[in-house]
């Protein structure tokens, strides 16, 4: 397992549609990458990267990309969306930290936040992805109108997270405690990820937020 894990991260290097956020010169890197000039949604904590290849493969006038801090975990999307031959996704090694040194203002349209690390620990809730310091970090990339979807199939953090998005002064668009036992429309909330389909089956209830600022 370690080997392929080294594999991988020698590879995603290589990769043409893979980045990294400590390069002095990822704004303009991304910039060249993409043939169009469309605002970005972006999927933070990607992972494999499934996610943010289905909504590449439903949206194609779109601009999408997944971040992690794990390249290893990147590469397997990175390596699908080549193969499949979409050019409106790309890969983005770095921390969510970093994000506001890695995209102008007002240059982000959508959000995606699924399931992220919980960190139960008190003292490591400001580490989370819906912390009121990552709020402001997604209120300077996001355009007036743009919005964030976060999922989580754990109650504690889907509470805190409520807590936050409302001190914060966000206005929640829709909230649900069970998302697939709401009428689903054909969007993105069709696309479930590998995890999600193991958290359904073990019949734990997908939470749901959509807000924006």
């Amino acid at each position: 397992m370690a080997r392929t894990k080294r594999k991988r991260l020698s590879k995603v290097k290589e990769l043409p549609n893979v980045f990294n956020m400590e390069s002095d010169t990822i704004q303009s890197e991304i910039q060249n990458y993409f043939k169009s000039g469309n605002l970005f949604t972006l999927e933070i904590g990607c992972g494999h990267g499934d996610y943010s290849v289905e909504l590449a493969k439903r949206f194609s006038k779109r601009n999408f990309i997944g971040i992690d801090v794990k390249g290893a975990r990147i590469f397997r999307g990175a390596m699908k969306a080549l193969e499949e031959s979409l050019y409106n996704i790309a890969f983005i090694v770095g921390r969510a930290e970093k994000l506001n040194e890695t995209f102008k203002s007002n240059s982000v349209e959508e959000i995606f936040i699924l399931f992220p690390e919980p960190h139960f620990r008190r003292a490591s809730h400001r580490r989370r992805l819906i912390s009121s310091g990552f709020l402001k970090i997604y209120r300077d990339l996001l355009i007036d109108s743009g919005t964030v979807h976060f999922k989580t199939d754990n109650k504690e953090l889907f509470e805190y997270a409520l807590k936050e998005i409302s001190k914060s002064g966000c206005k929640i668009i829709f909230s649900t405690e069970n998302l697939y036992q709401e009428e689903v429309r054909k969007t993105h909330l069709e696309i479930v990820t590998t995890f999600e389909e193991h958290y359904i089956k073990e019949g734990r209830s997908i939470k749901y937020i959509c807000f924006r600022f």
